[in-house]
């Protein structure tokens, strides 16, 4: 969830300039910080009102966020041509939205499932992709719902997701993952930072230190992150990409799993 208009730099040159900058930024902190609250006491209802809002821009077709680009993350290139993701198992695309990523993959060869918790987004993925020699598989699936049951895969990725989930659920967001990622399995997160003026708006971990700390607090006791690389969230032409980390996990197996769940 990224904001589509951008500020140019003689646009927050002049804003500076005549102090209406630091106005907007002192509103939109007290705004989030507002959001934060909410979160904290209601937040299964703020993640269906996340939902709402995206069911409403997934069925506008003039909707384009900033990140809606048919080139795919390059570190997800890397984990193909590595065989880090062998192409011979399944993948899974977490909050898949349009498909752009499922389809990519599935032109490379792959077996592909896409998830998303907007029907509109699914319902746009199956049209999108509809009549493609090996087309991706995509499903209505909500990663927040507590003993969520699919079939686990080798696989996954997220480009995008986890950094917008409501903060109270992503131990439960974790717990999912964890679920539906086969012991030993392979798991890409490529998750934003919002230190980059243009995201003020959006509440969200500012810095990458609190990021990478932050990952390994939530998905620590599943996976073992093997890298944490600085990356961005590739944009639309003419745009630029978000401050991103890209983190390569694997599976820890069940046995490790149960005895660090249990301290």
């Amino acid at each position: 969830m990224l904001i589509t208009h951008e500020r140019t730099a003689d646009q927050r040159l002049f804003l500076t300039k005549t102090g209406q900058t630091s106005n907007r930024d002192t509103t939109w902190k007290l705004v989030n910080r507002i959001k934060g609250w909410t979160e904290q006491i209601f937040p299964k209802w703020m993640h269906r009102r996340h939902r709402h809002i995206w069911e409403r821009k997934w069925a506008n077709p003039e909707f384009r966020p900033l990140w809606k680009t048919d080139q795919p993350p390059r570190e997800l290139v890397d984990a193909i041509e590595s065989g880090w993701f062998p192409k011979d198992q399944r993948v899974i695309d977490i909050g898949c939205g349009n498909g752009e990523v499922s389809r990519w993959l599935a032109g490379q060869g792959l077996a592909v499932l896409g998830l998303d918790y907007s029907t509109e987004a699914i319902k746009n993925c199956r049209r999108l992709s509809a009549g493609r020699p090996n087309a991706p598989a995509f499903e209505f699936s909500d990663l927040c719902q507590k003993d969520l049951r699919l079939e686990p895969a080798f696989s996954l990725i997220d480009r995008g997701c986890f950094h917008r989930i409501v903060r109270k659920l992503r131990p439960i967001f974790a717990q999912n993952i964890a679920r539906i990622t086969v012991e030993n399995g392979h798991f890409l997160l490529i998750a934003g930072t919002f230190q980059d003026p243009r995201f003020l708006p959006y509440g969200g971990i500012r810095s990458e230190r609190q990021l990478r700390e932050h990952v390994e607090e939530i998905f620590g006791n599943y996976f073992t992150i093997k890298r944490a690389d600085t990356t961005v969230i590739k944009a639309v032409p003419g745009q630029e990409g978000k401050p991103a980390v890209a983190f390569w996990m694997v599976r820890k197996s069940a046995w490790s799993n149960l005895a660090n769940a249990e301290r």
